[in-house]
């Protein structure tokens, strides 16, 4: 059975109920997500995997928080900071309706929480799960020599640390939090970059191809500081910039046409449509801003499809007509 959608009315604005229900959804569930992952990032205790007390690659030293290169607040500032603002200001400057621009930074904010709480979840599970420990362990556990054999595994119990989050913290190094997150971050910005300044036009203007690279050379940059601040094996670095990479690309994907669509200038898909699968064969369809795309039944597609299936004239004038002449023809 097909739900039937309907409108409603908000600050003089007709709008689609389940085209809103849906993207509060989206919105709701996002920020469930990321509150849960970043929970359990500092509740749920890791797997305490064993080591080799004198294995050297688990004895560089430790520096606290407040003294390596990219503490939490600045990588949230460049991760999630630096994308909103160059959504923002694509949205400013760019000569299209208000409509367009307002849809397409929501478009752009929606992606990038959703990319970020499906990242911060995967990354959380990961590093618990694993429980391995990272290259400045050793200094964290402050453990105990009296009678460890040196040729036998060690497990944490042989701390002495008596901050124990810290000794925690230590069993997460797979992989590494950081460049899941800025690599999602900055995936998301160099792909909307390359869209809206249509970098792939093929008309080889370097600027542009430096502008889209800039945000993965500042990836880079944070990749290179975990391993300088003794936080992160080169094992651990990969694997966060290939998650980071993967989830920012599905996320940006599913929320903007490709960007070699060079027409469409980095505009993001239009809102999505209920109710209207049965006109383009169990496809669903979007509701209409500008430019041309698929699977979109205009006020004129509508008055045009009413005037052949029901044989009669219909005259479409807002969102409101449009649902009605559609729910008839259903």
């Amino acid at each position: 059975m097909m739900i039937r959608d309907w409108t409603f009315t908000f600050t003089n604005l007709q709008l689609s109920a389940l085209s809103t229900i849906s993207y509060a959804f989206d919105f709701l569930f996002y920020s469930t997500v990321l509150t849960l992952s970043a929970t359990l990032g500092r509740t749920l205790p890791p797997r305490y995997h064993e080591f080799l007390l004198y294995d050297i690659s688990l004895r560089f030293t430790y520096f606290p928080e407040n003294a390596i290169t990219i503490p939490v607040w600045l990588l949230v500032l460049i991760s999630a900071g630096l994308p909103l603002l160059q959504f923002l200001t694509f949205a400013i400057i760019l000569p299209l309706p208000i409509k367009r621009r307002l849809w397409d930074f929501f478009a752009g904010s929606l992606c990038l929480l959703g990319a970020m709480a499906t990242q911060l979840l995967a990354t959380v599970l990961l590093k618990n799960i694993t429980g391995l420990p990272r290259p400045d362990f050793i200094d964290r556990c402050e453990p105990m020599y009296q009678n460890i054999p040196v040729n036998r595994l060690s497990h944490v119990g042989i701390c002495t640390q008596p901050d124990w989050a810290l000794v925690q913290e230590g069993f997460r190094t797979f992989p590494s939090g950081h460049l899941s997150t800025v690599f999602t971050g900055m995936t998301i910005t160099s792909l909307n970059v390359a869209a809206r300044l249509q970098t792939f036009d093929s008309r080889n203007n370097s600027f542009k191809v430096f502008l889209t690279l800039f945000p993965i050379f500042l990836a880079a940059f944070v990749a290179s500081t975990r391993v300088s601040d003794n936080r992160h094996f080169l094992r651990d670095i990969i694997a966060g910039s290939i998650l980071g990479t993967f989830v920012g690309a599905s996320f940006y994907f599913q929320y903007h046409p490709s960007i070699f669509n060079l027409p469409n200038a980095g505009r993001s898909f239009p809102p999505r449509r209920f109710g209207i699968q049965a006109f383009f064969q169990n496809v669903g369809g979007f509701w209409g801003l500008d430019g041309s795309i698929d699977r979109l039944l205009d006020d004129h597609a509508v008055e045009q499809l009413s005037s052949e299936q029901l044989g009669e004239p219909i005259r479409v004038q807002n969102i409101s007509d449009n649902i009605d002449a559609v729910n008839r023809l259903l």
